[in-house]
């Protein structure tokens, strides 16, 4: 796997390999601007570009491009059995029937299971001990890792008191978030559709570990269900996949509206 990252002023990607999978060369950039010139194979959402160089190999560069996503995919190769972790882009979820979709999601449910069964780290952030990269965090002054959910928790209302200093609501929210203590799992954390790719009605691979890390075991329900936002009935699915977690959700659902 090619670690490579970042643009220039220029657009043109630039890097230095530092992880390289045994027997794997990475293209020289030349060969990914006369691709990215062809403008087709192409996708670029918000800031990442990602162009597809062959069937089985795709770049994904850009400003908003971190290591922590290569780090995070090594990571679950590395501690999984059966976790898919790919290399091509493809999805489409509301052209499968109902049994389809049911595959789908039984097939999901053994891999986030087996996310789960990770020996957990004893903090909250991203692999190799680094800060939380979940985007509610981004303009957070402080990233952590946390060492517990309770200063976990106390930094996230600690931003909410930042931007909202004349809502009394502190006390409150601070009694919701300390309803139950949580485990901390391997998460993670942008659990959609576009991210599940699927070839002949099976999970060929899961995408986009940018976000993922050490969370309180909730975080990957809420977050699934905030991102998706009821566009479909990948929800109603969902909660098979996933332990639900119905209040975690409405009060990171109230307290991201503010944040994000």
């Amino acid at each position: 796997m090619d670690s490579a990252e970042l643009q220039d002023g220029t657009c043109h990607p630039r890097w230095d390999v530092l992880y390289s999978a045994a027997g794997f060369s990475p293209p020289v950039p030349e060969t990914i601007n006369d691709r990215a010139s062809e403008k087709c194979n192409m996708l670029n959402p918000g800031g990442v570009t990602v162009l597809r160089l062959s069937p089985d190999m795709v770049v994904k560069y850009g400003p908003h491009v971190t290591i922590t996503e290569a780090q995070s995919m090594i990571f679950v190769a590395e501690h999984t059995k059966a976790t898919p972790i790919p290399k091509v882009f493809a999805y489409s979820w509301d052209s499968y029937d109902e049994l389809t979709k049911t595959n789908i999601v039984n097939e999901l449910k053994t891999y986030m299971d087996e996310l789960r069964e990770i020996r957990s780290e004893p903090y909250i952030g991203s692999v190799n001990k680094g800060p939380v990269r979940d985007q509610t965090f981004d303009n957070f002054h402080v990233k952590g890792p946390f060492e517990s959910e309770e200063t976990f928790n106390e930094t996230i209302l600690d931003a909410y008191q930042a931007n909202f200093p004349k809502r009394h609501i502190r006390s409150f929210l601070a009694g919701m978030l300390s309803q139950k203590r949580h485990s901390v799992c391997f998460t993670h954390a942008d659990l959609r559709p576009q991210n599940i790719m699927v070839r002949g009605g099976s999970i060929t691979g899961i995408i986009d570990w940018e976000l993922s890390g050490w969370y309180p075991e909730y975080w990957e329900f809420a977050k699934a269900l905030y991102v998706w936002r009821w566009q479909n009935d990948w929800v109603d699915y969902l909660t098979k996949a996933l332990e639900p977690y119905y209040n975690e959700y409405a009060v990171h659902s109230f307290v991201a509206e503010a944040l994000w």
